[in-house]
């Protein structure tokens, strides 16, 4: 009876130095995090910084409003994708980033869509009731308004 109540009580002192320990560690200053936004020329210069939050440690980030980008010769658009901290092999979406446990800086990764000269259907049909349109208001100036015919 005695082993048995000396081998619970070294438990309970055992137990009850991991429990201050533990205590111990929450008190301690906490950890904090630079996330960084930045648009996408990868330059890491100021001027595209987007947002820049600090975090503490397992913290959930937060990704700012979706970016644009204006193409040059307007012949090409930019889609947003996502962003991306390894050069745009893994994308994240807002609500999707992970949380801080190191600084990052994560850069917008946009898809490029080419515009096309080409009218599509519907636009080539609006096209052709706007010119008839523009045809019977000719003929209706010749020939007056009150012509049973147009």
């Amino acid at each position: 009876m005695k082993k048995a109540l000396s081998l619970l009580l070294s438990v309970l002192m055992i137990f009850s130095c991991m429990t201050v320990a533990v205590f111990a560690e929450d008190e301690a200053t906490p950890v904090y995090y630079t996330i960084r936004f930045v648009d996408w020329d990868w330059d890491g210069s100021d001027e595209t910084t987007l947002a820049r939050e600090t975090v503490k440690a397992g913290d959930i980030v937060t990704a700012p409003a979706n970016p644009t980008r204006e193409s040059e010769d307007k012949k090409i658009e930019y889609v947003f994708k996502g962003w991306s901290a390894d050069g745009g092999k893994t994308i994240y979406h807002a609500g999707t980033i992970p949380i801080a446990t190191e600084d990052v800086t994560y850069t917008a990764v946009y898809a490029e869509n080419k515009k096309s000269d080409n009218l599509t259907f519907w636009q080539l049909v609006q096209s052709i009731f706007a010119r008839i349109n523009q045809i019977f208001e000719y003929f209706a100036e010749i020939f007056g308004r009150n012509n049973p015919y147009l």
